[in-house]
């Protein structure tokens, strides 16, 4: 067996608050301690790892060489323990260490990512598990396997509410010759073209379904960029291209009535709604519901 470390996390988070507060009186200050036992804890730091870490410039403690060095290495562990604590207290809170999140794609990127950021902030002890479906429809997935889930609206006995209304539109780029046809596009004229679909995103009962060539890709990226390159058309969420149609690299296709659709994605939660841990809901609210009479 390995011998335990002379040195410890608490040494070296008295290092770092000195080296960030510019002398021991401040760091004392910060830590809440004495100026006493901060001198006493560096010390003794240095004297187990037999280095100088510290000097001092005029008034303020500044590394050497050696200590930069060194105490680069222990930031990670430091801010690992931190992370580890913080966890603990939200596990002996009744907080669950972990939420199994199932979000559609067509949820818009940057609304997830904003919620997910300032809950990470606000509960830096629970972590996330994200996992994206295509066009899931609430009540397809068994609950066991996710603890909150942004899905397509369907019937479906758990509670949920909608979030928001994804519309998609049919779109080439402006070279392409569909682009320059009159609407609504013909059927048949449509066929003669590929058209690009996501793979999963299968939508049958429209006329253009499985008529023609159907390239079909494994993400909406791919799917977009294969459209930019005017090799064909297809229907892509609106948010995910509202960059490309400013600039008029993109444009709408007319097809008829199916050229726009628009997906409600609804919130739910894997058990009934007196069972939810509140942290969960806490998410559930920065996702963007309003969880009224619930």
């Amino acid at each position: 067996m390995e011998r335990v470390p002379y040195s410890t996390i608490e040494q070296w988070s008295v290092l770092r608050a000195v080296v960030e507060t510019g002398s021991y009186v401040k760091a004392a200050e910060a830590l809440h301690r004495s100026q006493s036992s901060v001198s006493y804890a560096i010390g003794q730091l240095q004297k187990v790892l037999d280095v100088q870490l510290l000097t001092i410039e005029g008034r303020r403690a500044v590394l050497t060489e050696a200590g930069r060095a060194l105490l680069n290495e222990a930031i990670p562990l430091i801010d690992e323990l931190r992370y580890l604590e913080s966890r603990s207290r939200s596990i002996a809170e009744g907080k669950p260490a972990t939420i199994r999140l199932v979000v559609d794609y067509l949820y818009p990127k940057s609304l997830l990512f904003e919620a997910l950021g300032r809950f990470n902030s606000e509960y830096p002890g629970v972590d996330i598990h994200l996992r994206e479906v295509v066009r899931q429809p609430i009540g397809s997935l068994d609950g066991k396997q996710f603890d909150l889930a942004i899905l397509m609206m369907g019937a479906s006995t758990l509670w949920s509410e909608v979030l928001v209304e994804a519309p998609l539109i049919t779109v080439a780029h402006a070279s392409h010759p569909l682009a320059k046809l009159p609407g609504p596009i013909a059927p048949t004229l449509l066929s003669r073209y590929a058209r690009i679909q996501m793979q999963g995103f299968e939508e049958g009962g429209e006329a253009i379904a499985e008529e023609g060539k159907i390239w079909r890709m494994n993400t909406v990226e791919s799917a977009i960029e294969v459209i930019r390159r005017g090799i064909g058309f297809g229907r892509i969420p609106r948010h995910e291209i509202e960059p490309y149609l400013a600039e008029g690299s993109l444009v709408p296709l007319d097809i008829g009535p199916e050229s726009t659709r628009t997906i409600p994605l609804g919130l739910c939660f894997s058990a009934a709604g007196r069972h939810v841990n509140p942290t969960v809901r806490a998410l559930a609210r920065l996702l963007g519901a309003t969880l009224k009479g619930f």
